[in-house]
């Protein structure tokens, strides 16, 4: 009975090291503290935002001058989604947006007089089909301006995805841990390698 006591201890010993020794070889890593410390995910949803910022204001831009031909509205639409305008660029962008405010004011006139001309009334039907075209046009340019934030949106949380898990591969090729468990499927671990992650992830331009 002794012997088998011994021996029994023995494996379990023997058992408990092994899954000690072994356990060393997994870590965790907490994937939300990553999303809201990293700077690297931090940049990435700030560009996304500044997107996002510079597409409404677009839209708010062609929505208050409405009144444009299609030609002048698609130019306007390419200066404000443009970069860095030069001086000749910005005036352009004043001289559009002062003849859609002139001919706004225009129709509004035009819309209060009682017995219009034949003028009148040809201008009158040429500035309201002028903004009809151009609130259909704005709906349409604000559902594809939609679809390329999104687009970038699913480009980023793919680029942040990848670049997560390599930055874990690489702390856990160099701590020589077999397998990393997200945070939230495990109650406790000590071998965290968070902080690690997060500043492999942070190193990247």
């Amino acid at each position: 009975m002794e012997v088998k006591m011994k021996t029994l201890f023995g494996w379990l010993l023997t058992f408990g090291c092994l899954i000690a020794a072994h356990a060393q070889a997994f870590g965790v890593v907490d994937y939300n503290r990553i999303i809201n410390e990293s700077t690297f995910v931090k940049n990435n949803l700030e560009r996304l935002q500044a997107l996002e910022t510079r597409y409404r204001g677009v839209l708010q831009t062609l929505q208050e001058n409405i009144i444009l031909t299609n030609e002048e509205r698609q130019e306007l639409t390419n200066l404000l989604l443009a970069n860095n305008l030069n001086d000749a660029q910005r005036k352009r962008v004043e001289e559009l947006t002062q003849t859609a405010r002139q001919r706004a004011g225009e129709l509004q006139q035009l819309r209060q007089k009682p017995q219009p001309t034949e003028t009148e009334k040809a201008a009158l039907e040429r500035f309201t089909q002028m903004e009809a075209i151009g609130r259909e046009a704005l709906q349409t340019l604000g559902q594809q301006l939609f679809q390329q934030l999104e687009q970038q949106v699913q480009k980023s949380r793919d680029e942040v995805e990848k670049a997560v898990r390599e930055a874990v591969a690489a702390v856990a090729k160099e701590k020589k841990l077999t397998v990393v468990f997200n945070a939230q499927m495990v109650f406790y671990a000590e071998n965290d390698i968070t902080s690690e992650v997060i500043k492999r992830l942070d190193e990247r331009k």
